[in-house]
């Protein structure tokens, strides 16, 4: 399960220590300024994981930034009111 990160870099001077942002309309602290596809699956969905009959659709939209979609293997940098949707999908 997933529930934060800890980063090197959140350490040094000058780097915020944590992000907060909004996945499936919780809010959710995490540490690292990168999430990957398959953390942002865990942090709507903690105890699921991608399968053959079930996935994951990821989205985002970033109000510093651009808005866009994960797939498995990719990753976002992370910023402060990030908004993350995950729907599950089950292909049975």
């Amino acid at each position: 399960m997933l529930q934060e990160k800890v980063s090197h870099q959140a350490d040094a001077p000058g780097h915020q220590k944590s992000f907060t942002i909004i996945v499936n309309g919780r809010r959710r602290t995490i540490t690292d300024h990168k999430l990957t596809y398959i953390e942002a699956v865990h942090l709507a969905y903690p105890c699921e994981q991608p399968s053959e009959t079930v996935s994951f659709t990821v989205t985002y939209s970033n109000p510093h930034g651009k808005d866009g979609s994960l797939v498995e293997g990719q990753e976002i940098k992370v910023q402060d009111g990030m908004v993350l949707n995950v729907r599950k999908t089950d292909r049975s």
